[in-house]
């Protein structure tokens, strides 16, 4: 059976909007509805395709195909129950453009609402918008809720549909999770071939020249993030076509630290998809993301959520740690104190036994020592006053500017002590 969404989203690669331009059209979706006697006209013209006279069947199908959107519903009606096989391959041939015209009525419809008085039924849209609404939060705490950038969002999003490409992802929104999230990974993939093209053996050896590069856009990588977001867990990034690559050149970064309307739509786009990173790859990808793109609220949230999954490797946790010394406060602290208690070996450090000339001596590095020195260095303790070793022998520099997660170690023996000294310091500082 032939669903209004699904049978929408397999004709928008080959519907020609002009999204930016000024439509002439009414901007209440009310003007779109069919009237009651165009919808009987469609309805027997529809039961002519079954006709036994060859001509009254052809006949009825080029009024089918001059009624244009006017006849979709009764297209897809007959494609999903007629009896008549006739019928329902005539209608099946005829439904694409039908549809195609409607989504490009729907598109100038929504185009000329510019107040934004009116709710339209467009995939993709009611999702976009409702993400730029959305308050988003960072450790409990709400950073941005901006119901007032409706117009932007719309501006926006009038800009994200008028490339076919956007629209073939945008409209698949709110279907199957698992084929938005298969046309996410083939549009990264895809934005990412053409940013750095590659050569093409044909047959004979013979060597076609790759074609000329081209960095992503703003409304290509825009629209990509709002896929993945949607898409959630059914994503699958390709490993080769690293979406960071995309974001940086397309401007995001220039973008978002603007701190106009337009701004402040991508900013919350982005944000979004930041919550919803979930493989430990993915968290550890986008922690450094955030800070590169001046983000550090969000770098630390995700390096909190990346420093507690198990499922992450010792390096990625480690770097997470890393990363709360730069720029942690004491509202992360929980996190850290959440791997106070794991022995997973981020790190061996071997030098010279004190005293014993000759001989190695081995110290591991575990998750617990490094979270309890990035707790300390948070709270502006010294980390040597819980007897770990420094192994530069300096201080840490502002901002963390002298930090490595292979820095501090501390001996087994005195591993208990300062563990046992951080619980009692914080219940005189919680």
């Amino acid at each position: 059976m032939l669903r209004p969404t699904a049978s929408l989203a397999a004709v928008l690669l080959a519907a020609t909007v002009a999204a930016a331009a000024a439509p002439s059209a009414s901007p209440d979706p009310k003007s779109l509805l069919v009237a009651d006697g165009d919808q009987t006209r469609a309805r027997e013209l529809v039961q002519k395709l079954g006709s036994e006279q060859y001509a009254e069947r052809e006949a009825a199908e080029q009024a089918l195909a001059e009624m244009g959107r006017l006849a979709r519903a009764a297209l897809l009606d007959a494609v999903n129950n007629d009896a008549s096989p006739e019928v329902r391959t005539r209608c099946q041939g005829l439904l694409p453009r039908a549809t195609s015209l409607e989504m490009k009525a729907r598109l100038e419809v929504f185009l000329a609402d510019t107040d934004g008085k009116f709710d339209h039924d467009l995939a993709g849209w009611t999702q976009f918008r409702e993400l730029v609404r959305t308050t988003h939060t960072v450790l409990g705490f709400p950073v941005r809720t901006d119901p007032a950038l409706d117009g932007a969002a719309r501006t926006m999003f009038a800009e994200l549909v008028a490339s076919p490409a956007n629209r073939h992802l945008l409209f698949a929104i709110g279907g199957q999770q698992a084929e938005l999230g298969s046309l996410a990974a083939a549009r990264q993939q895809e934005l990412y071939s053409q940013k750095y093209p590659r050569a093409v053996f044909v047959a004979g050896g013979v060597v076609r020249p790759p074609a000329a590069r081209r960095d992503p856009s703003l409304a290509d990588v825009v629209t990509l993030l709002l896929a993945q977001h949607q898409a959630g867990a059914s994503f699958v990034p390709p490993r080769s076509a690293p979406i960071s690559v995309l974001v940086t050149s397309a401007g995001l970064n220039q973008a978002i630290n603007t701190g106009d309307a337009r701004g402040r739509v991508c900013r919350a786009v982005l944000t979004a998809w930041f919550e919803t990173r979930q493989d430990p790859m993915d968290q550890y990808n986008a922690m450094t993301l955030a800070g590169n793109l001046g983000m550090p609220e969000v770098s630390c949230d995700l390096a909190t959520r990346l420093l507690r999954n198990k499922a992450a490797v010792a390096s990625y946790r480690s770097m997470a740690a890393t990363t709360l010394v730069r720029s942690g406060t004491k509202a992360h602290l929980p996190a850290l104190e959440d791997a106070m208690d794991d022995k997973a070996v981020v790190f061996t450090v071997r030098r010279a036994a004190p005293g014993k000339p000759g001989e190695i001596e081995a110290n591991e590095i575990q998750l617990r020592d490094l979270a309890l020195v990035v707790g300390l260095l948070i709270t502006q303790q010294n980390p040597t006053d819980y007897g770990f070793v420094d192994q530069y022998g300096k201080g840490v520099g502002a901002g963390g500017a002298n930090f490595n997660y292979t820095r501090f170690f501390i001996p087994e023996a005195k591993r208990d002590e300062a563990q046992a000294k951080w619980k009692e310091w914080r219940a005189k500082a919680p």
